[in-house]
């Protein structure tokens, strides 16, 4: 790498709105001494020509602000103290392997040569249709408005009111992006989707009242917070796979909008998810594995059913601005079409840790209904009499009223048909009420089952007394046991 030096003001000093070759300004930024300090500044130029910073070093900080530039910046490999192009437009900046010391600032440039059109991150392609799919992408084959693929950058990345407007469906390719401040990018727009994998940003990455056609931020590690809030819009996917983040992940008031509008969390690492957004989602919520402490959501933006994944979804506590209904989670559950008995469970067991017993009792109760409905005829009709009778063990009280029940209709009946006596003088005194309690008692005998022998209508509802006490108590050993082994 050649070694060039900066100054502090250059010899020659272009007043704005003056048009400059690309050259020159490369012989002026590249041809001087290190200066005693400050930035080597340039304004309001109007610069003819590819500037090419490739694999230079400039010890100073360059500002080239409110630039105008015919061709495509190119600083690949630049080493630079900090970099400054705000207010500046270009049809494109390739700054692969840049090394910035300090900050590197775009904040208010426009970089493209097309209109701000949004053109969607989209999943895999149906056949024939050949939409983009959200894979890892050749890097050598594709091109972007800004790349700054394995940059690194010792201060802060600001790209706040930036514009990335052009044809190709990625305006940013910042694969292994690695930035030892933050990612200020409030109101950045974007036509294309965002390409940030496996990018380590040591603070935060704002993206507030951001519009984009999508994020792949598969793998992504950030030290405090991703924040998607205030008027964030997306118009594709949104795929935080795999990544680790400190601190939040908010998309509080933001919008995923259609056409393709979805969030893929699926193996997202954070204490604390947010997400109360705007309004549904236009496609799906995908939490697949995801691990949170906290989620924070609300029921009013709920993905619509069939569009909600929580297989694997780990969680210790909800929290949602205004109170959703034990019920209303379940509901939030079922909006998953394929979740099963450790959804319910995870659900059950956050409200235990807070001490709310009733709402899990409930839950697994639900669970027990939502699995046996997958059951063969035999198997849904066993568990629909043990719901009727006793809730799957979760609603003890339903199996006494049964039993009350059962015993009260018995005695009214026998105490109109009272059935012949067998036996000798030694024969007990009749009573209705224990003879039907001994019919429904299936194992302990009161003595009076032997001692009478019903007749005619009698005998039937004998017979149903008997059956209906082995049920009862046949359904109850079985919620039982399910209560105890399952918790």
């Amino acid at each position: 790498m050649a070694r060039l030096r900066g100054s502090r003001r250059p010899r020659w000093r272009p007043a704005p709105g003056d048009t400059v070759d690309a050259a020159r300004l490369r012989e002026e930024i590249t041809g001087h001494e290190d200066g005693a300090g400050g930035p080597l500044r340039f304004e309001g130029l109007r610069v003819r020509g590819r500037l090419d910073l490739s694999r230079c070093r400039v010890e100073s900080a360059l500002e080239l602000v409110d630039c105008a530039f015919d061709e495509p910046l190119r600083l690949a490999e630049l080493t630079v103290g900090a970099l400054d192009l705000s207010g500046s437009r270009a049809p494109a900046l390739h700054a692969n392997r840049i090394t910035v010391d300090g900050d590197l600032r775009l904040s208010g440039a426009a970089l493209g040569s097309g209109t701000p059109v949004p053109r969607p991150l989209t999943g895999p392609p149906a056949a024939g249709d050949g939409p983009r799919a959200p894979r890892r992408l050749s890097e050598d084959s594709t091109s972007a408005v800004v790349e700054l693929a394995d940059a690194r950058i010792d201060g802060n990345l600001v790209v706040e009111q930036l514009t990335l407007a052009d044809s190709g469906p990625w305006s940013l390719l910042a694969p292994r992006l690695d930035v030892s401040g933050s990612v200020h990018a409030r109101g950045l727009t974007a036509s294309g989707a965002l390409y940030l994998r496996d990018a380590q940003i040591a603070y935060a990455l704002n993206l507030d009242g951001a519009d984009v056609g999508g994020l792949d931020g598969t793998g992504l590690a950030c030290g405090r917070g991703l924040y998607a809030d205030w008027g964030f819009r997306s118009a594709g996917q949104v795929l935080l796979r795999a990544a680790t983040i400190e601190g939040v992940v908010t998309f509080h008031d933001s919008v995923v909008d259609a056409p393709a509008g979805a969030l893929l969390l699926s193996r997202l690492r954070v204490p604390r998810l947010r997400l109360d957004l705007r309004e549904p989602p236009a496609g799906a919520v995908v939490l697949q594995d995801a691990a949170v402490d906290v989620l924070v959501d609300s029921a009013a933006t709920w993905p619509a059913p069939g569009r909600l994944n929580l297989e694997g979804f780990t969680y210790k506590r909800l929290e949602t601005a205004g109170p959703v209904d034990v019920r209303a989670r379940i509901g939030w559950l079922t909006r998953d079409p394929n979740a099963g008995a450790g959804s319910f469970e995870q659900l059950a067991t956050s409200y235990e840790s807070a001490g709310d017993e009733r709402s899990a009792r409930i839950v697994r109760h639900a669970r027990e209904r939502h699995v046996r409905r997958l059951d063969r005829l035999s198997g849904r009709a066993w568990g629909l009499v043990q719901d009727l009778l006793f809730g799957y063990g979760y609603a003890p009280r339903r199996a006494l009223v049964w039993l009350l029940s059962l015993a009260a209709a018995g005695s009214l009946w026998f105490a109109y048909h009272e059935p012949r006596a067998v036996g000798g003088s030694g024969q007990r005194a009749w009573d209705p009420i224990l003879y039907s309690v001994d019919l429904l008692i299936p194992v302990a005998s009161l003595g009076y089952r032997g001692s009478w022998d019903p007749q005619g209508a009698g005998k039937a509802v004998a017979v149903f007394l008997v059956v209906s006490g082995w049920t009862l108590a046949t359904a109850v050993l079985a919620g039982a046991r399910r209560v105890i082994g399952k918790g």
